[in-house]
């Protein structure tokens, strides 16, 4: 079997791959042997890091003010569409009114041209 060199070793052990049980085996000389893989595992606890109560508080923090975000932005929409469709309701509406008074024109147009007619004016 072909020994790895450590830089493959590196790349395939990350520290989220490299488990206490490894760790323990480090530390109690088990892995004297691979002196670089003993390297890749200690390095591996040292950079993985440790839940403390401070970055739980401060990923909490961050969890509240993201979670603030999005229901500031979830408002804004909600907004924006009750805005929306006032706005579709009133330019429907003008609509409506506009196409009454086309049809009001209309009949008053053509109760003039009746009553021009009988009068004896003629179209031209």
């Amino acid at each position: 079997m072909k020994k790895k060199s450590s830089m493959q070793m590196k790349k395939r052990m990350s520290p989220a791959k490299i488990n206490k049980g490894l760790e323990k085996a480090a530390a109690s000389g088990k892995l004297d042997k691979n002196p670089k893989f003993k390297a890749v595992v200690e390095k591996a606890a040292k950079k993985r890091k440790v839940d403390t109560p401070a970055m739980l508080k401060k990923s909490m923090a961050q969890l509240k003010k993201s979670m603030a975000q999005l229901m500031k932005d979830d408002k804004v929409a909600m907004k924006l569409k009750k805005d929306g469709a006032m706005m579709m309701k009133k330019a429907s509406a003008t609509m409506m009114k506009n196409k009454k008074s086309m049809a009001t024109m209309k009949k008053k147009s053509a109760m003039m041209m009746k009553s021009m007619a009988k009068m004896g004016h003629k179209k031209k």
